[in-house]
């Protein structure tokens, strides 16, 4: 019995009859929304989505099939509806997920280029204060990026005098280092 009222509904809503269209929006309006509402838990969303519906009704009745059932038309276009609104949801999270992430990065990355430059400048100055020989065996190990063997050879000194000055270097510069951060930072 229903299922014939909608398809006289229907047809009088393909000529173009408000009063069919009306309704089917009293008719529909309640159950529809509820199920909007269901999924999306917002109701100024379910109510759009339910309006959506029914604009696009109107809009698009004359393409509507006259055999075709109301009830499913109607139910099948809110659910389409309300995924289309979860996955826009969903890609808007991951967008602003994404831009928070990246100004943290940005921000982490600015602070470690300040950093790193502090460090570059103690470096520096530290090196600078190392016994000559010592400096050399760092700069050519760090700068250069000779092994032991290589740097021993260059220098015409042993490999194990090339290790022990390389391991007092970094000792020194490391206890510098860490002195001085700590004394600009407080720490």
């Amino acid at each position: 019995m229903d299922d014939e009222k909608d398809v006289v509904l229907l047809q009088k809503l393909r000529e173009g009859d408000e009063m069919s269209f009306r309704s089917i929006y009293l008719k529909y309006h309640s159950r529809m929304f509820r199920l909007a509402f269901k999924y999306l838990r917002n109701r100024p969303l379910a109510e759009d989505a339910v309006h959506e519906v029914f604009v696009s009704l109107w809009d698009n009745r004359k393409k509507l099939r006259a055999s075709g059932s109301l009830k499913g038309f109607l139910f099948t276009a809110i659910k389409n509806h309300v995924l289309n609104v979860i996955d826009e949801d969903k890609r808007r999270l991951k967008k602003h997920i994404k831009l928070s992430y990246e100004k943290k990065i940005d921000r982490f990355k600015t602070a470690n280029v300040i950093e790193l430059s502090k460090y570059r400048d103690i470096y520096k100055t530290d090196v600078e204060q190392l016994p000559e020989k010592r400096r050399e065996v760092l700069k050519l190990r760090t700068e250069e990026g000779l092994n032991n063997r290589e740097v021993a050879a260059y220098l015409d000194i042993s490999v194990h005098t090339v290790k022990s000055q390389y391991y007092k270097a970094s000792v020194f510069i490391k206890e510098y280092v860490h002195r001085k951060m700590t004394k600009e930072t407080g720490s």
